[in-house]
């Protein structure tokens, strides 16, 4: 006689819950952020602002005035982009295309003094 056959239940299949996709955080085509994403400034803060402005009005840092050169340095800076093409678009935006195709409005503003001697910071940006 043959010993009796034990079946044990079979555990139940538990599904767990699919997780969100969340949305890429740089484009497949480009391998940029995608189109709108916004990125901060220098953060300057207000003794930094004065200090800079007297800097420059005493002769020193004498791009600052200009606000493609601060564009420029900025994105050198953050992006390590050094090969860019830019162009003017309202007062305080600078459109920027980098020698790979990456888009961007960089936002400017004069924190200080207005006009031809104040200085231009970085506030913003945003991918295009």
């Amino acid at each position: 006689m043959a010993p009796p056959v034990i079946q044990s239940p079979v555990p139940p299949i538990i599904q767990s819950p699919v997780p969100p996709v969340s949305p890429p955080t740089t484009s497949p085509a480009t391998g940029y952020p995608p189109s709108g994403t916004t990125f901060s400034g220098e953060n300057m803060t207000a003794g930094q602002i004065t200090d800079l402005q007297q800097a420059v009005d005493n002769g020193h840092q004498p791009w600052r005035l200009d606000r493609v050169s601060v564009a420029k340095s900025f994105l050198q800076g953050r992006f390590g982009w050094t090969d860019v093409q830019t162009e003017f678009g309202p007062p305080t935006v600078l459109f920027v295309t980098n020698k790979d195709g990456g888009k961007l409005s960089v936002h400017l503003v004069q924190p200080a003094t207005q006009g031809d001697n104040g200085i231009w910071e970085v506030a913003s940006g945003t991918w295009n």
